[in-house]
């Protein structure tokens, strides 16, 4: 360690601890654990470590968090003489913890309780620290924070070990602070000072002293904790090129150039016949829709014939996902390899929506003056400032400091805005990360986006013209679709839009005061302004009034608080909850007008040469804008009487905060309509692809959904295309007869049979199982069941919601290939576990969508006015496109061997259960008995089981 770090924060002596408790509230959970580590003046270290007696049982989860359990805590010391230990060991020494305040708070509640002194030394929380510092790192925890300056925590969860990377990372944070660049050094002492943060402002005052005595260097960090979303690669191309097929297609033949380039490429007889197929598509201005298995490559089948087509005709290529990770997958991975390996220049770009971008004039406003913002929106702007003096992208999701601080309402004001965008005009114009982007589009040949974006741009206001366009992960296009061309009515959006115009706290603020302030003469504009502001005021109290009548109603009508779940709710206009509140809504919308007149009359009246007026102008004009967008949603959503429409009320979550209020919610039915007119029509090429478009291998069930059907015949084609994978050696599929119906009189009897068979399996083969559920509730008694045998066995066993976020789950479920995870919702999708980390997966339940659901009920009414079948038209594909999703996670390579179990006997005993059974990718077996069922496994694994 450098010396120079031993004085750190300002202190000769300096502690960092940590706790380990059974719980969360200080008042009626315990300390089990104390470990803290000393920073003495040679640079060595001194640690403390002792495990608490807390005289009550350790819950579960914190036994499979710290791995500390009853037995190891028995002959432990009680909490007074932990304490008094660990008080002489800190002495008066200055402390550092990881989120701070619950180790203090601890701490001194139990202090307290024995009678002893509380703490007052100075105390360091480097939660802050690090958000402030390191905005970008991917999160912000502890193992995270020691992971980005090279610690491996390798037992986190434990107490000294917590302590440890507590002190090394602080130490990395103080010389962090130290080599700051004077500008951003100041700029955050500034923010910091306005934003009553007493401890990290003497932090401040202490790194200026130390900084005029020594140089420090920017520690280094590792670049698998950052977050840089570099959303550009590549050059342009200096010529177009003669668009060869053969050459193309030599790409996908066993002499292939990336053979060469790539260890794992390999000639697949699907991906030669989709590159073909995609070749023709574009040649010929088609609309095809494509399903490529898992394996087929369908990644290079469209984007080398794509880059090719665009390359000899100068045309850009679209490329649509639905999932983050297959977007930063074609980006990071895919995209790149074929830069390097195609013999032409091309460039590349990841584009998202305006909204996701900073805007710099309206960042800058809060950032030179943090007091026109609440204290807690001074906190956030405290992460935007160093984050935006060094991002390139100004892409807010690489700020994971800001994304976790729920900072919704301070986004709203500093994001670009395309309303309120004044472009040319603006004096950030030139380092205009939009405009910058913009750019980047028009020169680049392969632009990668997502779904939301592709249809909220169909007017072409970032994206511009193109002619050529692929859809991956096209099944979820519809229900992107659907929130697209809907609308929502809430009270976050009206009060936002009103506060970014106007605000009286925590002082007058907001465009029309920008606008007011800016004017010489304004005694001449003051009643303009008073009767603007007055009925911003009025507007924002009635909305607040409306939103909170209709949550009420919803209680009064649906019991919501009681729901485990929040409500959503169809209605119309003889709907109760309406009835009450339809008067209001009319009401809503005349105070909205007002507001619209009064800011019109306003903007009209003022007459001004003057640069900053006019700018400040223009963003009041798109403010403007925002409140008629507002107003005509409103006026849709309080006529619920088009038939093409479903509108529904939706409430909080009960966990929700108390001010959390309901909404107003309508999307379209005729999804596929809109896009057809809005999108095909204007469109060259487009190649629809999934793994998973078709039902019982026909693909009629997506050709209505997306409006395909409606377009010219001879511009449509399909194509399926079989995985490359040995399915019927590679994956076995075993219908379990012997289970009971899973219906509500049997739940009891099915939760405990369903424990018993993910036992079993799970003892006797120690292979990496995933248990796909479609109710969260079964999963949760099934892991309560399961969680002490699997303890007592050295099985880790991980639940959705139960056992940590959905990445860092994943991340244990595929490390340990004996563990047993039980997954809900995102687990059926997009998850790749290849190898032994899952080789068993269950399927629960074939997963029907939940019973009263606005929009799937509306689609149901439909189909049943037309004198079609709801149930087969619509219920049964959307539940085997899922299933086919849920099973796609088994089997992700070549070399993957698997067993999939269907639990569900209805695959095989009801009118319905052919289209299950007909979209397997190999044939099934019913099993007769759980004895059958090891026997299958084991054959199938290659393995004998470890118990009998």
């Amino acid at each position: 360690m450098d010396k120079k770090a031993y004085r750190i924060f300002g202190y000769d002596s300096i502690v960092a601890f940590d706790l380990e408790t059974t719980g969360l509230d200080p008042s009626s959970d315990s300390i089990i654990e104390i470990g803290a580590v000393k920073l003495l003046p040679d640079g060595s270290f001194e640690k403390f470590d002792k495990l608490v007696n807390p005289h009550r049982p350790v819950p579960f989860f914190v036994m499979q968090l710290t791995g500390i359990d009853n037995s190891m805590l028995e002959n432990a010391p009680p909490i007074e003489d932990a304490l008094a230990d660990f008080l002489e060991f800190i002495g008066d020494s200055a402390l550092i913890a990881h989120n701070a305040p619950f180790d203090w708070n601890f701490s001194n509640e139990k202090l307290n309780k024995i009678g002893k002194p509380q703490l007052i030394n100075p105390i360091i929380d480097t939660l802050p620290l690090i958000r402030i510092m390191y905005p970008n790192a991917i999160n912000h925890q502890l193992e995270t924070m020691a992971g980005l300056f090279g610690y491996n925590l390798t037992k986190a969860h434990r107490a000294v070990n917590d302590a440890d990377a507590t002190l090394f990372s602080a130490i990395k944070i103080w010389e962090t602070i130290l080599a700051l660049d004077d500008k951003i050094f100041d700029r955050l002492e500034f923010i910091i000072g306005h934003s009553n943060q007493n401890e990290i402002l003497k932090i401040w005052g202490d790194a200026r002293k130390a900084r005029l005595l020594t140089h420090y260097d920017k520690p280094e960090t590792v670049e698998k904790y950052i977050l840089d979303l570099t959303n550009e690669f590549g050059e342009p191309p200096s010529e177009k090129i003669e668009f060869e097929p053969d050459e193309v297609m030599h790409y996908f033949d066993k002499n292939s150039p990336l053979n060469s380039a790539m260890d794992n490429f390999k000639y697949r007889p699907q991906q030669t016949d989709m590159a073909k197929f995609v070749m023709d598509t574009l040649v010929n201005g088609k609309l095809t829709m494509v399903e490529a298995g898992t394996g087929v490559g369908k990644s290079f089948a469209y984007l080398i014939p794509s880059l090719y087509w665009g390359a000899a005709n100068g045309e850009k290529i679209v490329v649509s996902t639905y999932t983050k990770a297959l977007q930063e997958q074609l980006f990071f991975y895919d995209i790149p390899i074929l830069e390097q390996n195609l013999p032409f220049d091309f460039k590349a770009i990841l584009l998202k929506g305006k909204g996701n971008y900073i805007c710099l004039l309206r960042a800058e406003r809060y950032l030179k003056n943090p007091s026109l913002l609440s204290f807690r929106e001074r906190e956030g702007i405290l992460y935007i400032a160093n984050w935006l003096a060094n991002t390139n992208s100004g892409d807010i999701s690489e700020n994971s400091a800001f994304m976790n601080s729920r900072q919704f309402h301070l986004w709203e004001k500093i994001r670009a805005d395309g309303h309120t965008c004044i472009g040319r005009k603006c004096p950030y114009y030139n380092n205009c990360f939009v405009y910058k982007i913009r750019k980047k589009v028009q020169e680049s040949q392969v632009i990668v986006v997502n779904h939301a974006l592709l249809l909220s741009d169909l007017g072409g206001g970032i994206l511009g013209d193109y002619d050529y366009l692929i859809v991956d992960e096209a099944h979820n296009l519809e229900r992107v679709a659907a929130e697209s061309f809907g609308g929502v009515i809430a009270r976050w959006r009206i009060r936002s839009t009103l506060d970014s115009i106007f605000s009286e706290m925590p002082q007058p603020n907001g465009t029309l005061v920008f606008l007011f302030s800016a004017l010489e003469n304004r005694q001449d504009y003051a009643e303009f302004y008073r009767n603007a502001t007055n009925s911003i005021v009025s507007a924002r109290a009635f909305a607040d009034n409306f939103f909170t009548e209709l949550t009420a109603q919803m209680e009064y009508v649906y019991h919501w608080r009681e729901q485990k779940y929040g409500v959503r709710k169809r209605y119309d206009s003889d709907n109760v909850v309406f009835q009450k509140i339809v008067n209001l809504g009319t009401e809503m919308v005349r105070y909205l007008n007002s507001v619209r007149d009064n800011l019109k009359i306003f903007y009209e009246a003022i007459e001004s040469d003057n640069e900053k007026i006019e700018r400040i102008r223009e963003e009041l004009k798109g403010e403007l804008g925002k409140i008629n967008e507002i107003v005509e949603e409103l006026l849709i959503a309080m006529s619920p009487t088009e038939i093409d429409y479903v509108y529904w009320l939706e409430t909080p979550r009960p966990d929700d905060d108390e001010t959390a209020t309901a909404k107003m919610c309508f999307a379209p039915l005729n999804t596929g309509e809109i896009l057809n007119n809005s999108l095909y029509n204007h469109i060259g090429a487009t190649i629809f692809t999934s793994a998973t478009m078709t039902v019982a291998e026909n693909f009629d069930y997506y050709l209505t959904t997306l409006g395909l059907e409606l377009a010219p015949k001879d511009r449509m084609d399909t194509l399926l295309l079989g995985s490359p994978y040995d399915y019927d050696h590679r994956l076995k599929i075993a219908i379990a007869k012997f289970m009971p119906r899973p219906s509500p009189k049997n739940e009891k009897i099915f939760i405990q049979r369903l424990s018993d068979i993910i036992w079993e399996t799970s003892r006797r083969f120690r292979t990496g199982t995933l248990a796909l559920f479609t109710s969260h509730n079964m999963l949760k008694q099934v892991f309560f069941n399961l969680y002490p045998k699997f303890k007592s066995e050295g099985i880790k066993l991980l639940g959705q919601n139960l056992s940590g976020s959905h990445s860092a789950i994943k991340r244990q479920f595929i490390e340990d290939s004996e563990s047993v995870l039980l997954g809900t919702e995102s687990f059926w999708q997009g998850v790749n576990v290849p190898g032994k980390s899952l080789e068993l997966l269950f399927i629960t339940k074939l997963p029907f969508g939940v019973p009263g659901e606005p929009y799937s009920d509306a689609k149901q009414e439909q189909i049943n006015l037309r004198g079609g079948n709801p149930f087969m038209e619509y219920v049964v594909p959307q539940a085997v496109i899922r299933f086919r999703q849920g099973i796609g996670r088994l089997i992700r390579t070549e070399n993957d061997k698997g067993v999939l179990v269907i639990l569900d006997q209805r695959i095989s005993c009801t009118n319905y259960g052919s289209d299950f059974l007909d979209s397997l990718p190999t044939e099934a077996v019913e099993i007769g008995s759980s004895v059958e069922l090891f026997e299958l496994i084991g054959r199938q694994l290659g393995e004998k089981p470890t118990i009998h």
